[in-house]
Formats: C-alpha cells, sequence, structure tokens
C-alpha cells in the first residue's frame, strides 16, 4: 500500500503554494546518495481538499511535511 499524503500548503525546497499538494512518501534505496532517509514525490496539486480527496480517496490529509534533505557524508574528526 501506497503512503500517499494530500498537505496544505503545497510546499517543497524551490516552491510554496497555497494549494492541496499530493505527495508519495517512501525511502530512497541503497544506490541513492540519500539512501534510508525519506523520499517525499509530487504527484498532483489542486485548489480544493474535495479535488484532491476526490482523485486520491485513499490519502491522509496532513500540513505540510517537507524537510530538508540531510547528507551526513563527512567525518566527525573535523579533519577534513
Amino acid at each position: 500500500m501506497d503512503n500517499i499524503q494530500i498537505e496544505y500548503p503545497c510546499a517543497g525546497a524551490t516552491y510554496n503554494r497555497p494549494e492541496y499538494g499530493v505527495y508519495k512518501y517512501g525511502v530512497y534505496p541503497r544506490s541513492s546518495v540519500l539512501a534510508g532517509q525519506t523520499r517525499r514525490v509530487f504527484l498532483d496539486s489542486f485548489a480544493t481538499l474535495e479535488e484532491a480527496q476526490a482523485e486520491y480517496p485513499d490519502a491522509v490529509v496532513a500540513s505540510c511535511c517537507y524537510q530538508e534533505p540531510y547528507l551526513n557524508h563527512l567525518p566527525d574528526d573535523g579533519d577534513y
């Protein structure tokens, strides 16, 4: 089962719009530099919650859940 959410506002790293965004959540695969972190994929946007729920009836309604990706690829010793 997909983890699909309807979020308001529709926001990401480069956008913030007063509409309802639909996103699919999962985890980045091992082949990604973001492996193991939460993956959020934009699916669609709608002017009203009713339109979004009509198209995605099983989606969970939530506030915006966008988080910046986190890269922890440097050693902790500070010698870099």
